[in-house]
């Protein structure tokens, strides 16, 4: 079996699939791997089959910053859309299985349709699917009850339909595709997996059938610490760690946590 697994992020969406591919490697699977350019080498090293999409992710937040205008913003998203039909649909060739994971996985499912494999669509975190229990992710502090976070979701699949769900449409079209009307729904499926520890970032609903929860996709890193750091952690009480993901946190935010 022939598994393309699909992410656009940082490392932080990146390095669950590469755990995935592992385990997959590991009983007998070939794997492809589609993921920004920045990880090529380390996963060349690891004697992955990789295929680069999209541009170099460090040092992108610097060169955005601001608010964008809607004009930025459709024209972002009509690229990105193009070069997920385009790289996604060339490195599926032959493939029985695509797994989309991480947010903005908008071709994979398409492309699934054409050639006959099977689609999958994982979430690393569970406020990233739709749930009454919580809001979207742009929006997570406005969740004082059911009835706002539903028409939160709607908002939220508003913006998807508007600002990618045209392309999608128009690659759907060029290929004899019907035309999807509601993109989330279309990408998460009715059934999306949760890789998220069950403990640590449970779904909010439980024995919800509509979403599997995997448990979390870890590489295991067997690499001896830098002396120094081992050193510090020898030195004392364990030290307690404050973690923002990708994003930069400003400093009075960090020292607020503290």
């Amino acid at each position: 079996m022939r598994v393309l697994l699909s992410t656009i992020g940082s490392r932080g969406e990146v390095q669950p699939v590469v755990a995935l591919a592992s385990e997959l490697r590991a009983l007998g699977q070939d794997v492809r791997l589609c993921v920004p350019p920045d990880f090529r080498d380390w996963l060349d090293e690891l004697g992955f089959d990789v295929v680069p999409i999209g541009p170099e992710l460090r040092g992108t937040a610097s060169a955005h910053r601001g608010r964008p205008t809607p004009e930025q913003i459709r024209q972002a998203a009509e690229g990105t859309v193009t070069t997920q039909f385009e790289t996604v649909g060339a490195a599926a060739e032959g493939c029985d299985v695509l797994v989309a994971a991480g947010a903005l996985q908008f071709a994979a499912r398409s492309i699934a349709e054409r050639r006959g494999a099977a689609y999958v669509y994982a979430s690393f975190c569970p406020i990233t699917l739709p749930s009454d229990l919580h809001a979207p992710p742009p929006m997570p502090w406005r969740s004082p009850g059911k009835a706002e976070n539903r028409a939160l979701w709607a908002e939220d699949a508003d913006r998807w339909n508007t600002f990618f769900g045209g392309r999608v449409n128009e690659h759907r079209a060029a290929a004899g595709q019907p035309p999807v009307e509601d993109l989330p729904d279309h990408v998460f499926t009715g059934r999306p997996w949760l890789a998220a520890d069950a403990a640590l970032a449970p779904w909010p609903e439980p024995g919800d059938a509509r979403v599997v929860q995997t448990g979390a996709w870890i590489w295991p890193d067997e690499r001896p610490l830098p002396p120094g750091l081992a050193e510090f952690l020898d030195a004392g009480e364990p030290p307690v760690y404050f973690g923002f993901g990708s994003m930069r946190a400003p400093g009075e935010l960090a020292e607020a946590m503290l």
